[in-house]
């Protein structure tokens, strides 16, 4: 006959497994105000997002059903394909110059230098002003007359450049702003993962004749692959909802080059009042990040193999 104090511990064991035990009930209560707040926050207005894309819609006008006219409008819309090309420019700027900045910092900071701990905070720093401060700081040394980056050029004898209204530079400078603010996240994931392998092969290495340069390309990288695959996935997804240093820096100009989706977007929904239309592009641009995302997810999952 079984012992009693066995048979008890099974059944509470067993009683783990079972839906709509006591331990479940209790997880579903204590999530249940994230669940809340995450629906009416999050759930709700993407939904109701979806439902205005297909009406015309203005905060004072009457609400008219369109269907598919939006999305088949926006596909005409000049501004929303240079919009759109402007996003993706900036994505093709800072992403692959974010990971490389970021993986040669984590380089620093996993050093054996004695100032690993003050790169470290050098880099970070910028990281933790808000984007209004870091795009206002840098439209200043950006400016045109009195700008230091301006004064710099022109004590080497060179001239004045409109960094921020020349339209071959504007891109160019609110990529540098945005480098020089974000490259401290990467950093960090990196070191990160680099701490996570072991030492023992880097001397294994080291002891058969291997450079510092082959350890980098030879170990390093192929072991940190899957958290630049994850640099890489948060990277482009952040660079495609690129706003406010665009709209502190150059506010779209000069000339509209650099007026990048989502600001179209809100001018579209907030100074014209098409808030369907102005919905229909936020979700061509959803679909956009989600399908860059699940291309790199996927390409993660077959380097995992």
């Amino acid at each position: 006959m079984p012992c009693p104090c066995l048979h008890s511990a099974l059944k509470r064991q067993s009683g783990l497994m079972i839906p709509g035990n006591k331990n479940t009930r209790d997880g579903l209560l204590f999530s249940l105000p994230f669940l809340i707040v995450f629906s009416v926050f999050m759930l709700y207005p993407l939904g109701f997002g979806l439902v205005i894309s297909f009406f015309k819609w203005g905060i004072l006008g009457d609400v008219q059903f369109v269907g598919l006219n939006n999305y088949i409008s926006l596909f005409k819309d000049d501004k929303f394909y240079s919009s759109l090309w402007h996003t993706f420019e900036f994505v093709l700027i800072t992403t692959p110059a974010l990971l490389v900045l970021g993986f040669l910092f984590a380089l620093i900071v996993t050093s054996r230098s004695r100032l690993k701990k003050t790169a470290e905070n050098v880099f970070f720093i910028p990281y933790i002003f808000s984007m209004t401060v870091v795009s206002t700081l840098w439209a200043w040394i950006m400016q045109k007359q009195y700008g230091l980056l301006n004064q710099i050029v022109m004590a080497f004898g060179g001239k004045e450049i409109g960094w921020l209204t020349d339209p071959k530079w504007a891109m160019i400078s609110v990529s540098v702003a945005t480098l020089w603010w974000t490259a401290g996240f990467n950093m960090i994931l990196m070191s990160a993962g680099i701490k996570q392998i072991s030492p023992e092969v880097y001397e294994s290495a080291s002891i058969d004749g291997a450079s510092y340069l082959q350890g980098v390309f030879k170990i390093t990288i192929p072991l940190l692959k899957p958290t630049i695959v994850l640099c890489l996935i948060l990277q482009v997804i952040a660079s495609f909802n690129v706003f406010g240093q665009v709209y502190v820096m150059t506010g779209g100009g000069p000339y509209g080059m650099t007026r990048v989706l989502i600001q179209y977007i809100y001018e579209t929904g907030f100074k014209y009042f098409k808030m369907g239309y102005s919905a229909a592009m936020s979700y061509i641009l959803f679909f956009i990040i989600m399908a860059a995302s699940v291309i790199q997810y996927i390409a993660l999952g077959r380097s995992k193999e």
